[in-house]
């Protein structure tokens, strides 16, 4: 023990000099956005990084042959089901609207390398990045719903802000009447999120499902979000709100695929200019 403490007091300047150095890069990070901006880029890689590796292991045992081809399989049906629906617009007489509500979309599936559940501000870590095509304000989705919008990426990793964490808001609809609302989840339970700013006319029943309501350049129109498990509010009430239990169990969600739309970045221009004018 003595030689332990003479060590620490022989070499008492150099480990002043780490902590300060160490407490002068945190100030520089904090106080700086471009800086902040470069920390969280490379952080956020070799988090990542470090996940991957550690999920290979698990993966290897697991079929990962397997899962990665149904995963590609998910997204290709997907990219199906948008051209058919690309098609279908172009024979019908009303090709405006029909394009408006389905613009020419593609996903790209990637695999789930970490995943937080138990906090409050929970995230995803998907391995696509900017390589990828992957951007930040991308919709992301599984075969059973919506699973959040992508935040941030690095070449190869991005990370993903899911629907139970509440800073998300997603605009939602109810399937049945399509009446608007905001889905947000209010950090209790992970299976259910709260759809919020409804109508107060509108009343709906428990097992009706929402959906996306495509209003954006991030999910398309009619995304399966959930089902109406709880209902709140008077008749007389202005709006009314509702409990959805969602259809993606996020504990155990493994591969996802990212929504690229085709002209993303020219929709989300006009928005802004919207936004701005407002």
């Amino acid at each position: 023990m003595n030689k332990i403490i003479a060590f620490f007091v022989r070499h008492i300047v150099f480990f002043q000099f780490v902590l300060l150095e160490a407490a002068a890069f945190v100030l520089i990070v904090n106080a700086n956005e471009f800086q902040k901006s470069v920390f969280f880029r490379h952080a956020t890689a070799v988090m990542a990084r470090i996940y991957s590796v550690t999920g290979a292991v698990g993966d290897y045992f697991g079929l990962r042959e397997v899962n990665d081809a149904l995963a590609r399989e998910n997204a290709g049906l997907r990219n199906e089901i948008e051209a058919l629906k690309e098609q279908v617009a172009h024979l019908t007489h009303d090709t405006l609207i029909m394009s408006r509500r389905h613009p020419d979309l593609r996903y790209i599936e990637a695999k789930v390398v970490y995943n937080s559940v138990y906090h409050v501000q929970n995230y995803i870590i998907i391995d696509k990045g900017a390589e990828q095509g992957v951007e930040p304000d991308m919709g992301v989705v599984s075969p059973d719903g919506v699973v959040g919008v992508v935040q941030r990426v690095s070449d190869n990793f991005a990370v993903v802000i899911p629907v139970i964490n509440p800073i998300q808001r997603i605009s939602a609809k109810t399937k049945a009447d399509n009446q608007l609302g905001s889905l947000v989840w209010n950090g209790r339970n992970t299976a259910v999120a709260q759809m919020e700013e409804i109508p107060g006319h509108v009343k709906p029943e428990v097992g009706d499902s929402i959906v996306t309501s495509g209003y954006s350049a991030i999910f398309p129109a009619g995304i399966y979000i959930g089902s109406v498990s709880k209902v709140y509010g008077g008749e007389n009430d202005p709006f009314c709100k509702v409990d959805v239990r969602l259809g993606v169990d996020f504990h155990s969600i493994e591969y996802v695929m990212v929504a690229v739309y085709k002209n993303r970045a020219e929709l989300s221009e006009l928005e802004k200019t919207i936004e701005h004018d407002e």
